[in-house]
C-alpha cells in the first residue's frame, strides 16, 4: 500500500466515528437548541395536538441554523455558492495535513458540510491548498494569485486574560512570531494590536497563545 493511501486509510478511521454518528450528533445539537429557543413555561403547557397542528414559521428554523454556525466558518476557497456544490464527500478532510476540518451535519437535512473552528484549531495556511485541489466539484475555488489569502475573521484582543497585561511588561510576543501574515501584529505599549486589514482570521495567534483563558479571539466574518 502507498504512503499516500496508508495517510488516507488511517484519516478514514480517525474520522469513521463521527461520520457514523453525525445523526445522533444533529438530533442533540437540535434538542439544545430547542432548549435554548423553546417556548416559556406557559407555552410548555399545550397539547402535543395542538403543537402538532401548527406548522413552524421558516424564519424561526433559518434563525436556529444561523447561530449554530456562528463559531464555525467553512474550508478556504469556499465559493458563493458552497452548500449547492458539496456533495459531502470529505476529500477536502481527508487531504488536510493539520486535521483542521470536520464534518457539520445541516439541521434541516442528512448532509454533512466541512467546517473548522479557528478559536479551537488554526488554519496554517497551506501554500499548496490541498483542501482546495481535493474538491471534486468546484465547491472549493482555488485562488488566482498565491499571496492571496482567505478571509475567515478577525483577530480580537480579550486584554484582561493576555500575559502582558499581567505583567505590565514584554513578557509575551507569541502571536507576533506565529502570524504567518506580515504587518499584522504590531505592539502598542507592551499589547498586541492586530490589523484589521491584513488578518485573515486563521487562528494560529489563538493557537500558540500560551494564556488561560485565551487572550486572542477570532470574530468570524458572517456571510
Amino acid at each position: 500500500m502507498k504512503r499516500k493511501d496508508l495517510f488516507r486509510e488511517g484519516f478514514k478511521s480517525v474520522f469513521q466515528f463521527t461520520f457514523t454518528k453525525a445523526e445522533e450528533i444533529s438530533e442533540a445539537i437540535k434538542e439544545v437548541w430547542e432548549e435554548e429557543t423553546g417556548p416559556n413555561p406557559k407555552q410548555k403547557q399545550i397539547s402535543k395536538e395542538t403543537k402538532a397542528q401548527k406548522k413552524p414559521k421558516p424564519t424561526s428554523v433559518r434563525k436556529r441554523k444561523t447561530k449554530m454556525f456562528q463559531t464555525l466558518s467553512l474550508p478556504p476557497g469556499a465559493s458563493s455558492d458552497f452548500f449547492s456544490l458539496c456533495t459531502g464527500c470529505n476529500e477536502c478532510i481527508f487531504a488536510c495535513p493539520y486535521a483542521v476540518l470536520f464534518p457539520v451535519t445541516a439541521t434541516d437535512s442528512d448532509k454533512s458540510f466541512p467546517h473548522f473552528d479557528p478559536n479551537a484549531k488554526a488554519c496554517h495556511l497551506c501554500t499548496d491548498w490541498p483542501c482546495i485541489t481535493s474538491c471534486p466539484e468546484e465547491a472549493l475555488i482555488p485562488y488566482e494569485v498565491s499571496e492571496t489569502t482567505p478571509k475567515f475573521g478577525k483577530a480580537k484582543l480579550i486584554k484582561d486574560f493576555c500575559i502582558n497585561e499581567k505583567t505590565g511588561e514584554s513578557t509575551c510576543n507569541a502571536c507576533f512570531v506565529t502570524c504567518p501574515i506580515e504587518k499584522t501584529v504590531k505592539f502598542k505599549g507592551n499589547l498586541p494590536v492586530f490589523s484589521q486589514t491584513n488578518c485573515t482570521g486563521c487562528g494560529l495567534c489563538v493557537e500558540t497563545c500560551p494564556s488561560f483563558p485565551k487572550a486572542i479571539q477570532i470574530k468570524l466574518i458572517q456571510k
